[in-house]
């Protein structure tokens, strides 16, 4: 028999008994609507995680630090932490407390003890700082070049005033944002490490370290990041030479650097993990966001593995339900298979048929679990979206998610019809004619 045949045949059949093919295959069309739910629900958290993560900070990022650990996180260490796969950057966040410093304009105006950073020079844009104005650290730029924050203009106090002698970038009750005192980027502006010699009158000895700050641009400030706001960068070897030339001049001990906090930038988000472990195997201690999302990929995966669990039972059933009526169909057409035997068909076209009847029933159901699943979706989205924020999604269903369910689908009718279509071959012709 021509293919084209016994799909006529099967047609035929599955019209015939309308009711009782919709009532087999609405089995299907749930079981598979509630897989596909569940797990674009899980697709749909997972995806809602990443959003919000990726809102707290950077998912490439690792920060390694080293407060309980005797392991030295000294330039050495941190070397080695460059030398591991998958690391594009890793960086010092370098600070000294024990540094008495101001940063000032020629007028006094003057902000005490600033937040400041010695970093790699390349490590800012690799980072994914942007900028707001001007360029970023790079080798080649001028001695004690620095980049501050887009606010860090508004920590600047002036002297010359006893009251309102400091200004916020905040609206006042008119709506306007007042300048700041000071123009970063065109007043000249000095990093002044005051004397700590003072002779028995109270009166300090030895001069003031004085250098000339250029800077080279703005951050744009961002929500991620608390650095873009008020802090200063520098590059690390400044910030090492003006320790030193300090400590020396105050007669303080000069010990050897180990870091509280470097800052390592990964090539892509699949290869934190493995770094972090690598890092952790040095004797450090780190952190990333990567923690927090496999913790809520761990979450997100066992709601998919519930609501999966109990759509496969719906599934199962609507299965069995596939093979009762394909034994049914059999018993009900024995005398049809008997004179389709005696005029010449082949045992496999039998089977084919009754495997492509089951089939069918699977598609069908497939199709219909795949529309019912899209309202589910819509629906699930549509409360989501005042219960999670606008915007967001708590059901995603990809094109590859519905092609694997027809598939699905079709192949739990094939598999659930196969042992009523060898039931069906092995009905002899003689027999299968005299049935009424």
């Amino acid at each position: 028999m021509r293919i084209s045949d016994i799909l006529s045949i099967c047609l035929r059949n599955l019209s015939r008994r309308k009711l009782r093919t919709f009532l087999t295959a609405l089995g299907v069309v749930i079981g598979v609507a509630l897989i596909i739910i569940a797990v674009s629900i899980g697709i749909g958290l997972s995806v809602s995680y990443e959003e919000q993560l990726a809102s707290w900070g950077d998912l490439t990022v690792i920060n390694v630090y080293n407060y309980n650990s005797n392991v030295t996180l000294d330039d050495k260490m941190v070397a080695q932490i460059q030398a591991i796969d998958g690391v594009q950057i890793a960086t010092p966040f370098y600070q000294d407390w024990n540094l008495n410093m101001t940063i000032q304009n020629k007028n006094g105006r003057y902000v005490a003890n600033p937040q400041l950073y010695g970093v790699y020079p390349e490590a800012l844009s690799l980072l994914g700082y942007e900028m707001k104005e001007g360029d970023t650290l790079k080798e080649g730029d001028k001695k004690f070049s620095v980049v501050v924050g887009e606010q860090f203009a508004y920590q600047f106090r002036d002297t010359k005033k006893d009251r309102n002698n400091y200004r916020d970038p905040y609206p006042d009750q008119y709506g306007r944002i007042k300048d700041p005192f000071v123009d970063v980027t065109k007043d000249r502006l000095y990093l002044v490490l005051p004397t700590q010699k003072y002779d028995s009158s109270g009166n300090p000895v030895g001069k003031d370290i004085t250098e000339q700050l250029n800077v080279a641009g703005i951050l744009a400030q961002s929500d991620t990041s608390y650095e873009t706001t008020y802090s200063v960068f520098m590059d690390i070897n400044e910030l090492k030479s003006l320790r030193e030339k300090y400590y020396k001049q105050n007669d303080l001990p000069l010990k050897d650097i180990s870091y509280e906090d470097v800052r390592v930038k990964c090539v892509d988000v699949d290869t934190v993990a493995d770094v972090q472990d690598q890092i952790k195997a040095l004797g450090l201690e780190c952190y990333s966001m990567n923690d927090s999302r496999e913790m809520m990929q761990e979450q997100a995966l066992m709601i998919q593995l519930v609501l999966g669990g109990l759509a496969g039972f719906s599934l199962l059933v609507a299965a069995i339900g596939i093979a009762n009526t394909m034994i049914m169909s059999i018993y009900e057409r024995t005398r049809e298979i008997g004179v389709m035997k005696v005029i010449g068909a082949e045992v496999r076209d039998i089977r084919v048929m009754f495997l492509l009847e089951a089939g069918m029933i699977g598609l069908l159901g497939g199709i219909m679990g795949v529309l019912l699943s899209f309202g589910g979706s819509w629906l699930f989205n549509t409360f989501a979206a005042g219960a999670m924020g606008a915007g967001s999604r708590m059901s995603i269903i990809p094109v590859w998610l519905v092609a694997i369910a027809l598939v699905f689908s079709m192949m739990v009718g094939v598999v659930f019809g196969f042992l009523p279509a060898n039931r069906a071959v092995r009905i002899s012709a003689l027999e299968a004619i005299k049935h009424d």
